[in-house]
């Protein structure tokens, strides 16, 4: 339904008021002040019933007396409460010009001391009447009566009670007559006067805001449109390409009839708007189109009956063009990983067409879940992320940033399984690098793993070579000895040894590394060989590479239980393949054969050895 305010009604256009809940015709007779005789109060928008409302008496004293008349005190008391509330309320409280009674020395009282009234009747001055026994002045002619004929019948003052011509009541007294009479319009629209008593029609007159509103059906509404929304927020900062959000202030409503808002988009500085929003809520989101050069924003507010308040208008924001950059090409995650170590992320490069990329965005997830968690935000390119322990899956992804936050898409890694397993560890006190030997020596060592159901094995090597192989108990001293023979055996130089320790899933090695450099040797047997007899001969050979410089000597005791063998130069049988004849031919305890070969590395530094000792007595 369309409405207008009621002050653009034409002159003599009838709206609708409802009196007794019954809408009844009222004419348009005057918009705005009279004239100045008229106190300020009576701008607005007059009205005066079409038809005759009923008959009754002006005044039951019979004095022609407007201010203190029975008809003035109905008007404006009984008459009044019978509008709707809202048309009574709205009614304009005014001061009207009057005349207070007969004679002719009674003045017209008028401006602000006119007489305070919200229903009245016309006088003879406002509908075009001018006799000489009729006030003069008594406010000026109203629009609607203009042209009238003076003091005679027109038809524009004719009035019908259900449906027949009938005079009716104006608030003017008669003049230099007798103080009984008040002035009438007749039945055919003339003038005349008649008793005070008297029982004559009633056309009610009254004063409206022009600013209410008149629906098409002529129906007046006291609704007022909302208020202005107070403000309206816009970014200060837009990116061409996204959803901005646009917010503003609640309006307000007299008749809490605000139904809604409307929202419109200028992208040429106001020249031209579109709608984008209509509805309830006090906040929206807008695409603002990549290329779009600049953006403003308008709000208004409209209730149920269609009424709108003026626009909030917010400034003109610029809006930044920017390319997002593109996604980072790949990301790479290893293989292997294990919980409660650290991993390293990379991932390559993004491109950016603006110049002003700035850096990228890590995220984690974990147990194949789909929430991410932010790990990293910076320029480089790798992360070192710790893995917590019982994780079961992880996987990451990475996005680029600019300056503006504008911001690529995701790269995706692999997911990766997490292995929980702890890895065993090796304790010992021995350095990594035990130095030179020069004879066999043994180094200590222990292992644990903190997974209480792993089965540990450890190994044990010499230059690669296995020299043993076991199951270990937790936390137990363990010896790996390069002793006697074994020790013997192996040449001099450098010599790795390791020591491994595995619990099926993870495998732990420690390493140790020394120089043999024996220059000098001494073999004898640990405990000498018995006989039953006197030892009388003895042949024995040394195989190996004995240098030509080198010392080498070969010594034989055929009383070796003694406290003090003798011991015999046996190095030229030795050498030459022959036997050796015993010279000592005593013995305290018990004759008994040893030897013991010493050999040292001469001047010339050249290396040699000794691979076996073999030989007899008797």
């Amino acid at each position: 339904m369309a409405y207008v305010t009621l002050g653009s009604k034409a002159v003599g256009s009838t709206i609708k008021l409802k009196v007794n809940g019954s809408a009844r015709n009222f004419i348009v007779i005057h918009q705005g002040k009279p004239s100045s005789v008229y106190d300020d109060s009576c701008n607005g928008t007059w009205l005066l019933m079409k038809d005759i409302y009923e008959n009754r008496a002006w005044h039951s004293s019979n004095t022609n007396d407007y201010a203190n008349s029975t008809i003035h005190s109905y008007l404006n008391s009984t008459f009044l409460n019978l509008f709707e509330s809202n048309i009574k309320n709205a009614i304009k409280q005014v001061k009207i010009p009057y005349r207070k009674g007969h004679g002719t020395s009674t003045t017209v009282t008028s401006g602000s001391n006119g007489l305070s009234a919200k229903i009245f009747l016309l006088s003879t001055t406002e509908t075009s009447f001018s006799y000489s026994y009729m006030p003069r002045g008594e406010g000026a002619e109203l629009a609607y009566f203009k042209g009238c004929a003076d003091n005679g019948s027109d038809s524009k003052r004719v009035a019908y009670l259900n449906g027949s011509a009938t005079g009716w009541w104006l608030r003017s007294p008669g003049c230099n007559i007798t103080s009984n009479r008040a002035l009438v319009v007749g039945s055919a629209g003339t003038s005349g006067d008649t008793n005070c008593s008297s029982s004559r029609g009633i056309r009610p007159a009254l004063i409206l805001p022009s600013s209410l509103l008149v629906s098409d059906d002529g129906a007046v509404s006291t609704n007022t449109a909302p208020s202005t929304p107070g403000s309206i927020s816009v970014p200060s900062s837009i990116m061409g390409g996204t959803n901005i959000s646009i917010s503003w202030a609640k309006s307000s409503d007299a008749e809490s009839n605000l139904a809604g808002y409307k929202v419109e988009r200028s992208t040429n500085g106001g020249s031209s708007w579109s709608q984008i929003y209509q509805g309830t809520a006090t906040s929206t989101t807008n695409n603002v189109a990549f290329g779009t050069a600049s953006v403003m924003y308008r709000v208004k507010a409209y209730d149920d009956e269609g009424l709108e308040s003026s626009w909030r208008t917010s400034s003109q924001v610029t809006v930044v063009n920017n390319n997002a950059p593109s996604a980072p090409p790949s990301i790479a995650v290893p293989n292997d990983v294990k919980g409660g170590s650290t991993l390293v992320i990379s991932w390559t490069a993004a491109s950016d067409s603006d110049g002003n990329l700035s850096g990228y965005i890590l995220e984690r997830s974990t147990d194949g879940g789909s929430a991410y968690t932010q790990v990293y935000k910076g320029n480089a390119l790798t992360y070192t992320d710790t893995i917590t322990k019982g994780w079961s899956t992880v996987m990451y992804r990475v996005k680029a940033y600019d300056s503006y936050n504008a911001q690529s898409g995701y790269t995706t890694s692999t997911k990766r399984t997490v292995d929980n397993n702890t890895a065993p560890t090796i304790t010992t006190s021995s350095a990594a690098n035990l130095g030179t030997k020069s004879s066999g020596f043994t180094i200590s060592y222990s292992v644990d793993d903190e997974d209480a159901v792993d089965t540990l094995t450890v190994t044990e090597k010499l230059d690669g070579t296995t020299k043993r192989t076991y199951t270990a108990t937790r936390k137990t001293t363990n010896s790996f000895a390069v002793t006697g023979e074994y020790f013997q055996k192996i040449t001099n130089g450098s010599h790795t040894m390791t020591v491994t320790v595995t619990d099926g899933k993870a495998t732990v090695t420690k390493k140790f590394t020394f120089t043999k450099a024996v220059t000098a040797a001494n073999i004898t047997l640990a405990q000498p060989m018995e006989a039953d007899a006197q030892i009388t001969l003895c042949a024995i050979t040394v195989g190996g590479l004995i240098p030509a410089d080198a010392v080498f000597k070969v010594e034989v005791t055929n009383n070796g239980k003694d406290s003090s063998p003798v011991w015999e130069d046996a190095t030229t049988e030795a050498r030459n393949g022959r036997n050796h004849l015993f010279t000592n031919q005593t013995a305290t305890n018990g004759f008994a054969f040893n030897f013991r070969v010493t050999a040292e590395r001469g001047a010339s530094g050249e290396s040699g050895y000794i691979a076996s000792i073999q030989g007899g007595f008797q």
